[in-house]
């Protein structure tokens, strides 16, 4: 360069050109040579500064152990799963996140490619870090670029999602690139691939769920595993990381986008960056710009949750259950030997370490529901023609308003069918999703209520027969009948049939076929009536003390939840061996059994009374109560059971057993409103029942050993079948004599009872005569002393007016005739005092008169009351 400048300058048109050209050459190179030496000095200076602040920064930074680093970029949140005991995954359980680990070699090479040619096309040369790219990165943070680039490498983004944080600084940046180089040392480029797509997020699932690793991914968007997709499906999923929530297909809900131009302007993106990395031909590049990426989406998909709210709810619970308790007996932590005060908040820090790992932990629930036969069990349920068009109502008093209101109350069903020898629920119903969807109260297993008649083989004939009290063949009279273990009160009712009348001597067969009510209750009261519901108690049926000795419960009277029930009759049909109903088969992880069922037995009733309960059961459906359920019934067997109903109608129950299930089903209402309708309550609960067999038995009749009986065992004799226990009534003569007896005795108290009434009668009769006759004469006495003391008062006055006058005669003669004038008037004196005297002597006889006539009157009364 030297050279030619002299050249140039050497050859000047003019000497004061060149002068001036030689100085210009002087200084410029000068210049130059000042500001390469200057840019040395400062470049050196930066460097050695750069480096201080970086040492400065990681300077606190502890190096971890390498398999530390590895755990901690391999540790995260793997959504747990439910199954069906058929084997069909039935959901994952609800949290934050949804991921599901899977190794690399069953992730698609398409996905692999399009990853690194976005994200790291020099994932498998550098170290962990590409100096260059982090030098633009951080002068594009300096000068506070409009365009930012990124400069973290594959590695580095693991290290920021599993150890670090995401705050943006030159501190967390600087630990960044300390802690990937490290873990490239940790891990193989495959391991940490394999780990950042397991840990990276996707944005949506089609359910509207949050979702992360490629696994998840593939199965929500585009409802395939990785392994499968596509070179579009690929390049669209890998373009997602960049900015998950704005490029997934998937708004909350699971709705796909109306707008999905930036979704798949990103894949174009990626396709772009596979191509030109040389990951895929010109030709697949072409046809996968052209491919329309949102025909394959999944469509916007139910949570399980809404399908199978029922299962969903009992499985989590059920798994909390079984973890707390895992968790617990993992710390050797005993129950019984943690203070009562402390066990509720001991129990409730096991709870909630459980839940978190049921939601976070990977685990794969078992159930042990067979899906066929579940789904097929639902249908009658939710058929509404199998239920009163009618709706009742129930006032209830609002919680939030304190108001009384009218609430809805439609008529439920629930069921349960278990497998006998195992315990295993193979389907339920919780409920009869009214207005399409379901309720939070799982009626199978949560609803307690009486079981009327369904009690009598399970708490009465059974324990009858162990006793040796009755056979099937005992008789019994049907009767009007009170209990005879309580006292009676007045006013009480004898105990009734349905339908009200009473059938005279039958035998137990006959009487627990027709569900007849009094000779359950007199063989129940015939025995220790709380030893028979221990029976109940020992298959784990909570019994209330009040009940333990009320001859009421032959009837029913106990609560007990519709699963419970399908127990206590699949230990019949189990030949007296008790095995507790489960639901969850086992809990796994990483292919470990964390918690597996066990069918533990418990011996509750002899294999002889087992075997003679159920053969009166049998009758039930033959020509018992349970006919109509019989000629619906399509499924073939040995067929034992039980109908139920209880007071007012309110519950309604049929338990069947055959030797491989138990299928209970109950219906009424949630507020105990009396079943009603078109048709008759028990027909309607036995044609949900028949419907619910039928469809089970053709979804996998495997379970019902329709083909086989229930075998007599050696234990049972021939006079087993005879009326050889020991509780015999009087037979029907006599009763019949004795009821004769008791009506002439009867007859006997109403002739005499008539007798008195007339005697009584007549009594009253002569009393009331004897009155009147009294008042009769009191009176006649009266008037007569009335009319002498008059004629008397009259003689007297007649009497003392003659001896006046003759008296005044006399004087008239000595006297003048003013004399005779003072005779006048003494006279007239006279008379008008003689006539005051005899109208007061009338006025007391006629005081006299009444007086006697009140006095008569009275003892004419009191003799009366005193006859009455």
């Amino acid at each position: 360069m030297r050279e030619n400048w002299f050249k140039f300058w050497n050859h000047p048109r003019a000497k004061a050109v060149r002068h001036w050209s030689n100085i210009t050459y002087d200084v410029s190179w000068n210049i130059i040579l000042f500001l390469i030496i200057g840019v040395l000095l400062v470049g050196s200076f930066s460097v050695g500064a750069a480096g201080g602040y970086f040492a400065s920064l990681v300077k606190d930074t502890k190096a971890p152990q390498l398999t530390e680093m590895k755990q901690q970029v391999n540790s995260y949140a793997i959504t747990s799963q439910i199954y069906w005991g058929s084997g069909e995954k039935l959901t994952n359980i609800s949290t934050d996140e949804e991921r599901q680990p899977v190794d690399i070699k069953e992730i698609s090479p398409y996905l692999l490619d399009a990853v690194l040619s976005t994200e790291d096309v020099d994932f498998y040369e550098h170290d962990g870090v590409v100096p260059k790219a982090t030098l633009r990165a951080v002068l594009q943070e300096l000068t506070n670029s409009a365009s930012r680039t990124g400069g973290s490498t594959l590695t580095q983004q693991l290290i920021k999602n599993q150890i670090l944080t995401n705050e943006v600084s030159f501190e967390r940046k600087a630990k960044e690139i300390i802690l990937a180089l490290r873990l490239e040392n940790a891990m193989t480029k495959d391991e940490i691939l394999q780990a950042y797509l397991n840990v990276v997020s996707f944005g949506r699932n089609s359910l509207g769920r949050n979702i992360a690793g490629i696994e998840a991914a593939s199965r929500g968007v585009f409802n395939k595993p990785a392994k499968k997709l596509t070179l579009p499906q690929a390049a669209f999923l890998a373009g997602i990381p960049k900015n998950p929530y704005y490029y997934t297909p998937y708004l909350q809900g699971g709705v796909i986008k109306k707008d999905l131009t930036p979704s798949t302007n990103r894949m174009k993106t990626v396709l772009k960056r596979m191509y030109v990395a040389q990951n895929i031909t010109k030709a697949q590049y072409e046809k996968a710009i052209k491919y329309d990426i949102t025909k394959d989406f999944a469509k916007t998909s139910t949570r399980s949750r809404e399908t199978y709210p029922y299962v969903y709810d009992l499985a989590e619970k059920e798994s909390l259950r079984i973890m707390t308790s895992y968790f617990m007996k993992k710390d050797g932590v005993k129950e019984d030997e943690v203070k009562p005060s402390e066990l509720a908040e001991v129990k409730a820090n096991y709870q909630d370490q459980a839940l978190v790992a049921i939601r976070q932990g990977g685990y794969k629930i078992h159930l042990t529901l067979d899906k066929k036969i579940h789904e097929a069990m639902q249908t009658p349920a939710k058929n509404a023609a199998n239920f009163p068009s009618t709706l009742q109502y129930k006032q209830v008093v609002d919680p939030k308003t304190k108001k009384t209101v009218n609430k809805k109350d439609p008529e439920e069903t629930a069921a349960v069918l278990i497998q006998n020898e195992t315990g295993r629920i193979l389907g339920f119903v919780g409920g009869r999703y009214t207005d399409g969807a379901a309720d939070d109260f799982n009626r199978a297993f949560q609803a307690k209520r009486q079981i009327g008649s369904t009690a009598k083989p399970i708490l009465v004939y059974s324990n009858g027969i162990e006793n040796g009290l009755i056979t099937p063949a005992s008789t019994i009279n049907d009767e009007e009948y009170y209990y005879q273990t309580v006292p009676r009160q007045p006013g009480d009712n004898p105990i009734n049939n349905e339908g009200g009348r009473y059938r005279g001597n039958v035998t137990i067969r006959e009487a627990l076929e027709l569900s007849l009510n009094v000779p359950a209750v007199k063989t129940y009261e015939k025995m220790n009536m709380a030893n028979s519901i221990q029976k109940l108690v020992d298959m784990g049926i909570e019994i209330p003390d009040n009940i333990r000795y009320a001859p009421s419960a032959a009837l029913g009277t106990m609560e007990i939840t519709p699963v419970e029930l399908a127990g206590a009759y699949a230990t019949l049909a189990n030949y007296g061996e008790y095995v507790k109903p489960y639901i969850i088969s086992k809990i796994t992880k990483d292919g470990k059994n964390i918690y597996k069922a066990k069918s533990k037995k418990k011996r509750i009733y002899e294999d002889r009374t087992a075997y003679l309960t159920l053969d009166m059961m049998r009758g039930v459906f033959d020509k018992g109560t349970a006919q109509y359920a019989n000629s619906l019934l399509k499924v073939p067997g040995d067929w034992a059971g039980k109908t139920g109903t209880t007071n007012e109608i309110k519950d309604s129950y049929l338990v069947g057993s055959t030797p491989g299930v138990t299928l209970a089903v109950w219906t009424g209402h949630d507020q105990n409103n009396s079943l009603f309708g078109a048709t008759t309550y028990y027909q309607r609960t036995q044609n949900v029942w028949a419907q619910m067999a039928n469809l089970t038995y053709n979804a996998n009749s495997s379970y019902f050993k329709s083909g086989a009986r229930f075998n007599q065992p050696a234990s049972v004799s021939a006079n087993d079948f005879k009326n050889t226990g020991r509780f015999k009534e009087e037979d029907k003569k006599k009763k019949e004599a004795e009821a004769k007896k008791k009506a002439a005795e009867e007859k006997k108290k109403q002739a005499e009872a008539e007798a008195k009434k007339k005697a009584d009668a007549a009594k009253a009769d002569d009393a009331k005569q004897q009155a009147d006759d009294a008042k009769a004469k009191a009176d006649a006495d009266a008037k007569r002393k009335a009319d002498d003391a008059k004629a008397k008062a009259d003689a007297d006055a007649k009497r003392k007016a003659d001896d006046a006058k003759a008296k005044a005669d006399a004087d008239a003669k000595r006297k003048a005739d003013d004399a005779k004038a003072k005779a006048d008037a003494d006279a007239k004196r006279k008379a008008d005092d003689a006539k005051a005297k005899a109208d007061d002597a009338a006025k007391k006889a006629a005081e006299a008169k009444a007086k006697a006539e009140a006095e008569a009157k009275k003892k004419a009364n009191e003799d009366k009351k005193n006859t009455e």
